[in-house]
């Protein structure tokens, strides 16, 4: 349903122009080319129309209602048809009484439940992930080659931004092409018109954060999902203003599947305007971006003295954001250092490398953010083992990096090395 449309120097000026002229019909008294059509077909025109105006701003926003508590996700931004791009700031905002669950479900993140990140998207081709340091802002650009390798396609979020309606996706605007009106619209002051349409149930997991679209859609395929209604706005020109929708029939799915338990109303709303008007852009260009591939890592492709930010981008330990230790983060790896011990049984060896880790964390000196010892990993085992009489000198050991099965009589253990350890680390944020 998408159509992009592409000039050059005066284009945008000619492109509206024409766009007032196609919408408003012809200027000699023809037909509307929104409410001229079927009433089936006017959603539809009218979504052409709003593509006609060639730049807008819009705000996104899903409510998350329950007793004595609301949660918001909330998008605002600018769209640019004509060149195919769209530029958004999320805000995101849990309170307390919400589960952790619900709250990363929702796009809260751990220990951080006010969450703020800023997106660029081209198209349906890349998708652009802003990092900001005390050094200033990175932009990360996820082609759809490297997030289908990160496992970052289908129902991902970052998958869900490359719009079919709007360059920027996730919105109401998902489901304009798929709305039924039930009877005919209410005329507005100004000429524009107000629309009641029923959407399918297939559709309802567009406009939802990921957690919460898969189980709709498998839900739709089980047949167990329901549909919903949506209101849709119309200025004179037939180009869509605003759009509202009760998901809360989507609520009694995700309650079986242990989501959003405490949510009891659920209600999404998209507004558009300033259409055709110039928009300030800041697209990310080649000054401070990097590619997702040569700067995301997972958990073992981390330094040691490295640390990092696990929710930067919002998409959890697939794909890792390095950042100076003395940025927020809430992720270090760091080496143990050398870890020496001498055993008379081979009980607990599985234990050793943790422990290696727990000995260099005592000695350890993190830069910002205070780590938690119970969430200790290991990431790489590079102890040593060698089996030495009891009592005897044997200045050259016979090392190995496994241990042995049984030690001989009159025999001990030897452990030698270090460990590269993970921890996490209580987040700080910049002042």
């Amino acid at each position: 349903m998408r159509r992009v449309v592409r000039m050059a120097g005066s284009g945008l000026v000619l492109a509206g122009l024409l766009g007032g002229v196609s919408a408003c019909g012809s200027p000699f008294g023809g037909e509307h080319a929104v409410f001229g059509k079927p009433l089936g077909k006017q959603l539809q025109a009218a979504s052409r129309a709003s593509q006609e105006g060639l730049t807008a701003r819009f705000t996104s926003r899903l409510d998350y209602g329950g007793t004595g508590t609301k949660a918001t996700d909330v998008v605002a931004g600018t769209l640019d048809w004509d060149q195919d791009v769209a530029r958004a700031e999320r805000t995101v905002h849990v309170p307390e009484p919400l589960a952790e669950s619900d709250a990363s479900a929702i796009g809260g993140r751990e220990g951080r439940r006010d969450v703020r990140q800023t997106y660029a998207v081209r198209g349906h081709g890349s998708v652009y992930v802003a990092a900001d340091g005390a050094k200033g802002r990175t932009w990360v650009r996820f082609t759809p080659a490297e997030r289908e390798k990160r496992g970052l396609n289908g129902d991902s979020d970052l998958n869900r931004l490359n719009g079919a309606v709007l360059p920027y996706g996730g919105t109401l605007a998902e489901v304009l092409p798929h709305a039924k009106p039930g009877k005919e619209p209410a005329h507005l002051p100004g000429g524009g018109r107000r629309y009641t349409a029923t959407v399918s149930a297939a559709h309802a997991a567009d406009v939802l954060p990921a957690a919460l679209a898969r189980p709709l859609r498998q839900a739709e395929h089980l047949g167990h999902a329901k549909g919903f209604t949506v209101t849709v706005t119309t200025d004179g020109k037939g180009r869509v203003v605003r759009m509202t929708a009760d998901l809360a029939a989507q609520l009694d799915e995700l309650h079986t599947q242990g989501l959003l338990s405490d949510v009891t109303t659920l209600r999404s709303e998209l507004r558009l305007s300033r259409y055709g008007r110039w928009q300030r852009e800041d697209f990310p260009g080649a000054h401070r971006l990097v590619t997702s591939t040569e700067t995301v890592r997972t958990a073992r492709g981390l330094r040691p003295g490295q640390c990092a930010d696990t929710q930067l981008l919002g998409l959890g330990s697939r794909a890792l954001f390095p950042v100076d230790c003395a940025d927020p983060h809430d992720l270090w790896k760091f080496p143990s250092g050398t870890y020496e011990r001498t055993l008379g049984t081979l009980d607990g060896l599985d234990a050793l490398p943790l422990a290696a880790c727990r000995a260099g964390l005592a000695d350890a000196e993190p830069v910002n953010g205070a780590p938690d010892p119970k969430t200790l990993t290991v990431t790489r085992d590079g102890l040593r083992y060698a089996v030495v009489e009891k009592n005897g000198t044997n200045k050259n050991p016979d090392w190995r990096g496994t241990p042995p099965t049984k030690l001989p009589k009159n025999t001990e253990l030897r452990v030698g090395g270090d460990a590269s350890c993970l921890v996490t680390t209580a987040y700080e944020p910049l002042s």
